[in-house]
C-alpha cells in the first residue's frame, strides 16, 4: 500500500510552516478560534458563572455554537448560547466609545440574571478603541452586587487555547481568597472544555481514581459544585497539570501566590501501564496509603487486561502492526501513541501536534512522542494547525488508521487509510462524558474503532 501523493511539499510550504502562525498571511481552517472563545467557553463551563459579553454580537454565537458543533456537543453551563447576555457593540460604539453599554448590560445583568460570580469577556472592538473595561467593571465591586471579575480576551491577544489560561488568570487574580490548605486536595488543570472534545469524561475519570486512591479531587470545570470549586483552588495541597503546557502559566502562578506546588505530567495517561505511572507520580508528592495505592492499581489493570482480552482477538488479526498517523492536540497525541504502541503493539508513522504549543515545551512534547515506545520505529513529528499544510505532510506517509479531526475523515480516502475522529474539531460524533484516559480507556477506543469496520460478512 503507498499514500496517494497528490499533494507535493515544496519548498515555498516547509518557509511557510516555519514561520510563527501569526505571521503567516494566511492559515487554512486552524482548529482554533480566538482568545475571546476560549475564555467564553471555559466560564460557562462552570456551574453558577454567568458570562457578559462585551463585544459584538456575533462573537459570543459563533463561539458558542462554533463549539457546540466542533466538539461533538460537549457544552453544559449556565450562561451559555442564547442566554448569554451581550453588549452587542455597533459601529456608532466604535466611534463614541462602548464603556456606558457595558455599564447598562453589567447592572441589567445582575438585576435580571442569577449568577454566583459575573464574568465579563470582552473582545477586540472594545480593545481597539480603548473601552476602560477594568474600570467599569470595578465600579460594581462593591457590596451590594455579586462577585464579578473581567477576563482580557480580544481576540487577537491569542487563539481559545490562551483564553483559557487569561480566564483561569482572571479567577487567580481577582477571585481567589486564601483558603486553609486541605490534606490530599488537588486541583486538575490542562484540560480544556470543549477544545479537548472528551474533557468531561476526562475529568470524571481522573476525579473517580485520585479519589479511590484516598485524594480528593477539587472540580473546576463541568462538576456539580458551581463556584464552589474555583473557590477552593487554593486549598489544594497540589495542582497536577495534565498537559506539556496548558494550566501551566496558573500552575505557576498559584505556586507563587500561594505556595501550591505542581507537577506536570505531559499527555494524558491511556491504559495500564500509562495510567499506573500517572497514579505512582502522583503518590510521590503526596501521602498515599501505599497498600491502598497498589490494591487499586492491581484491581483495574486486571479489569482492564480481562476486557482487553475480549477485543485483542480483532485487533491481532485485523490491525497486526499496522502503521497509523495522528492529528491532534499534544496531550491526546501523546497519549494516543504511547498507548497505541506501548500497549496495542501498533507502528507511528507521523504525528502532528496542532496546538501551536509554545516553543519552549516541544522538544518535551517530541520526547514524549519518540522515547519510551516499545515498538520498532518511531514517528515523524511535526507542529501545524494550517489544515492544508497538514494534509499535505501527511500525503508524505504511509499508514493504515489516521486519528485525527473531523476535517480529515475525507481526506482519509487519499491515504487509503481508516478514520476515527479523536481531536477538535469533531463533527462526526456525538461526546457525552466518553474518555480514552484511564485504565480501561483504550478499550474504549478500541471499541469505537473496530465500530467503524464491523459489517455483516
Amino acid at each position: 500500500m503507498t499514500a496517494t501523493n497528490v499533494l507535493k511539499f515544496t519548498d515555498e510550504d516547509e518557509r511557510i510552516a516555519a514561520l510563527d502562525p501569526k505571521d503567516r498571511p494566511l492559515q487554512e481552517t486552524p482548529r482554533h478560534t480566538c482568545a475571546l472563545g476560549g475564555a467564553f467557553v471555559a466560564a460557562t463551563a462552570v456551574s453558577g458563572v454567568m458570562p457578559i459579553l462585551h463585544s459584538g454580537g456575533g462573537c459570543g454565537w459563533s463561539n458558542f455554537f462554533g463549539f457546540i458543533g466542533a466538539s461533538g456537543g460537549g457544552q453544559i453551563g449556565d450562561g451559555g448560547a442564547l442566554t448569554t447576555p451581550c453588549s452587542t457593540l455597533l459601529e456608532k460604539h466604535v466611534v463614541f466609545g462602548g464603556e456606558e453599554r457595558l455599564r447598562d448590560q453589567i447592572a441589567s445583568t445582575m438585576e435580571l440574571m442569577n449568577g454566583d460570580l459575573f464574568v465579563t469577556v470582552s473582545g477586540c472592538i472594545p480593545a481597539l478603541i480603548g473601552d476602560d473595561v477594568e474600570g467599569v467593571v470595578s465600579e460594581f465591586r462593591k457590596p451590594e452586587y455579586p462577585p464579578i471579575i473581567n477576563v482580557k480576551s480580544s481576540g487577537f491577544n491569542g487563539t481559545s487555547y490562551d483564553g483559557y489560561d487569561l480566564f483561569l488568570d482572571a479567577v487567580i487574580d481577582q477571585y481567589l481568597e486564601e483558603r486553609p490548605v486541605r490534606k490530599g486536595l488537588v486541583n486538575i488543570l490542562g484540560i480544556q472544555p470543549c477544545q479537548h472534545i472528551f474533557w468531561k469524561g476526562d475529568l470524571d475519570l481522573f476525579k473517580t481514581n485520585l479519589d479511590a486512591i484516598g485524594l480528593e479531587t477539587n472540580q473546576i470545570f463541568g462538576g456539580r459544585y458551581g463556584v464552589e470549586g474555583l473557590k477552593n483552588i487554593p486549598a489544594a495541597q497540589l495542582n497536577i497539570v495534565l498537559s506539556p503546557w496548558q494550566g501551566l502559566k496558573a500552575a505557576e502562578k498559584l505556586k507563587e501566590k500561594y505556595g501550591t506546588p505542581y507537577i506536570v505530567y505531559p499527555g494524558l495517561p491511556m491504559g495500564p501501564k500509562e495510567m499506573t505511572r500517572f497514579l505512582r507520580t502522583v503518590a510521590e508528592h503526596l501521602d498515599v496509603e501505599q497498600e491502598r495505592l497498589d490494591k487499586w492499581i492491581r484491581k483495574q489493570t486486571e479489569i482492564a487486561y480481562d476486557d482487553f482480552n475480549l477485543i485483542a482477538t480483532a485487533l491481532y488479526t485485523g490491525f497486526c502492526n499496522v502503521h497509523f498517523a495522528v492529528v491532534a492536540e499534544s496531550n491526546m497525541a501523546i497519549g494516543l501513541v504511547r498507548y497505541l504502541t506501548n500497549e496495542c503493539g501498533l507502528l507511528p508513522s507521523v504525528v502532528v501536534v496542532t496546538d501551536n504549543p509554545p516553543a519552549e515545551v516541544r522538544d518535551l512534547i517530541t520526547d514524549r512522542l519518540t522515547n519510551g515506545l516499545e515498538g520498532i520505529i518511531v514517528p515523524d513529528v511535526y507542529f501545524e494547525n494550517d489544515t492544508y499544510l497538514i494534509h499535505k505532510r501527511l500525503t508524505k506517509y504511509t499508514f493504515m488508521l489516521l486519528f485525527a479531526s473531523s476535517m480529515e475523515k475525507y481526506a482519509a480516502s487519499k491515504y487509503m487509510a481508516g478514520h476515527h475522529t479523536i481531536s477538535f474539531p469533531a463533527f462526526d460524533r456525538v461526546i457525552l462524558k466518553r474518555t480514552y484516559a484511564g485504565f480501561g480507556g483504550g478499550n474504549i477506543l478500541l471499541e469505537d474503532l473496530f465500530s467503524k469496520f464491523a459489517r455483516p460478512f
